[in-house]
């Protein structure tokens, strides 16, 4: 039997077939992502990274001066709503009620 040429042309297209199927499926598998720079990352990742970092800095500082120009606004409209109503000091303090233990106070009518 293992004389036969047969024998041996079979296996050795059984051979050839498995190393073809092997081929395909490690030349078509994909490598997942670095997770780390040091893990084949590139200068070009770390560049793009920086950008964005000073972009979110940039937005982060925009946010911050809406944040502080609102406040002024809030602030000189409580001031010229304090100004349109005013109350006596007396009238004030009845209004505002404490409930509960932790200090809240909330507008009340009595």
């Amino acid at each position: 039997m293992l004389s036969d040429p047969g024998f041996w042309l079979f296996g050795l297209a059984v051979g050839l077939l498995f190393l073809g199927i092997l081929g395909v499926v490690l030349s078509t598998r994909r490598v997942p992502p670095p997770e780390s720079l040091g893990a084949s990352g590139s200068l070009s990742d770390l560049g793009s990274d920086l950008v964005r970092v000073h972009e979110l800095e940039a937005e982060v500082a925009r946010l911050r001066a809406e944040r502080d120009e609102l406040r002024g606004i809030l602030g000189r409209l409580a001031m010229l709503l304090e100004r349109r109503a005013p109350q006596r000091p007396a009238e004030r303090q009845a209004q505002l009620v404490t409930t509960g233990a932790d200090g809240e106070h909330r507008a009340g009518g009595g």
